[in-house]
């Protein structure tokens, strides 16, 4: 980190990374010269360092990522999920934090869930109240796919639903079942096969819920700048 501080510039620090990268799938023999570097990833980049923000407007590789998760969703829905209903975050656990703060549940909202959440440390924190399954009258429901709870009760008449996938989504041999259009969507990448070491999340959404959404992911991206560190390095050659 001490050298590429030294770099005085964005495309010099990339530059300088790229050829490390380079370097390293030669068998660590030196490259000399420069490494050609994307002119739209370091705009990107410089945009994003900047105004000290953690992402910027076209991340390479989030796109088609986005897609591929919108279809698979697809397999639990009645259609695909548009690649503009799906956000990519850092973890599962963050997808669940936004989505709450997008929803307007934080503080003392409340949501009816089964016992021992595998995130409940985290609605603690924020302060949301966790309701039995046998409360009515509370408008949100929140499932965890592999919770061993049937989905009969997530079916009823709530207002928001949401499903938490754990790794399911790219598991094998996960059960498939059909939700509602307007379930809400979260989850983790971490078992995607073939791609070892892509610890992500995502969370999708109606485009308008997503949008409120994503403006809380942008905040708190601030603090947890490495989903578009390893973008930047995937864009650059560098895979895990």
């Amino acid at each position: 980190m001490d050298d590429l501080n030294m770099v005085s510039t964005v495309a010099g620090a990339l530059s300088e990374r790229a050829k490390i990268a380079v370097a390293s799938q030669l068998k660590n023999k030196f490259v000399r010269g420069d490494v050609e570097i994307p002119e739209r990833l370091v705009e990107n980049l410089s945009y994003h360092l900047g105004k000290g923000e953690t992402h910027y407007p076209d991340r390479p590789g989030m796109l088609e990522l986005r897609k591929c998760i919108g279809k698979e969703l697809g397999s639990y829905l009645d259609d695909p999920r548009d690649q503009n209903e799906v956000l990519v975050t850092a973890s599962e656990g963050e997808a669940v934090f936004v989505t709450m703060l997008g929803l307007d549940l934080v503080p003392e909202g409340g949501v009816v869930a089964q016992k021992e959440l595998r995130h409940q440390a985290l609605f603690d924190w924020m302060g949301i109240r966790v309701y039995g399954l046998e409360d009515t009258g509370i408008p949100v429901a929140y499932w965890e796919l592999d919770s061993g709870i049937g989905e009969e009760w997530f079916k009823g008449n709530v207002g928001t639903k949401i499903c938490a996938f754990g790794n399911a989504l790219y598991g094998e041999g996960s059960e498939i079942l059909k939700l509602a259009s307007d379930t809400i969507m979260v989850g983790s990448l971490s078992s995607l096969l073939g791609i070892h070491g892509f610890d992500l999340g995502f969370v999708s959404a109606e485009a308008s819920l997503l949008k409120r959404i994503t403006s809380w992911k942008q905040a708190s991206s601030i603090c947890a700048p490495s989903p578009s560190q390893r973008v930047a390095l995937w864009a650059l050659g560098e895979r895990p």
